[in-house]
């Protein structure tokens, strides 16, 4: 079971897991943006690891020292997949789906979107096997249906770049386990 949304710190709450961005939008929305210390503290990153995200060009510029919803997203989005994806294939395939980030006008589809798709698929995917790539593929199919897309090939871009990613998140899952089992051998 879930113990926080993913890529944050914040309690996951199983009435949440078809719009686990509701959860963080009331934050964004009565701060009008956050600040690093904000951003930090709903992430549990380093300051200095999401000052670096920027530089590199994987989440937009703050305005104001404020982080808009597109970018907490972003850094969410990144944060779930880290644990095991090199930050060139995530920042890869962010870009795959949402092109550049400094245009919105090129994206399959908002950021807050996918965090919600992302986290739909892994909630209903937590009690199978990893290795039960035809059940992943089936639930993937089913939320990429449930949003408007028009254009087949984006919608393929879109599952093919869901898979990788949600196999990315179950498998930090998965290290997190066998490190726990490790640590009771000690």
């Amino acid at each position: 079971m879930l113990e926080c949304i993913p890529g944050t710190v914040l309690k996951f709450n199983s009435s949440a897991s078809e719009d686990c961005y509701s959860v963080i939008s009331p934050l964004l929305t009565v701060t009008k943006g956050l600040t690093l210390s904000q951003v930090r503290a709903l992430t549990g990153l380093e300051a200095s690891t999401i000052q670096n995200w920027v530089k590199r060009g994987w989440v937009k510029n703050p305005e104001g020292k404020r982080y808009c919803e597109d970018q907490v997203v972003r850094i969410i989005l990144i944060n779930m997949m880290r644990g095991s994806m090199q930050m060139e294939q995530i920042a890869f395939l962010m870009s795959y789906i949402n092109g550049s980030v400094e245009d919105r006008s090129d994206d399959i589809l908002p950021d807050s979107e996918l965090f919600n798709i992302l986290c739909s698929i892994i909630y209903l995917c937590e009690e199978t096997s990893v290795t039960d790539t035809e059940y992943l593929d089936s639930v993937i199919k089913k939320q990429v249906e449930r949003v408007n897309i028009t254009d087949e090939r984006s919608r393929k871009k879109l599952e093919t770049a869901l898979r990788a990613m949600v196999l990315a998140i179950l498998s930090t899952q998965i290290k997190a386990m066998a490190q726990e089992a490790f640590a009771l051998l000690e």
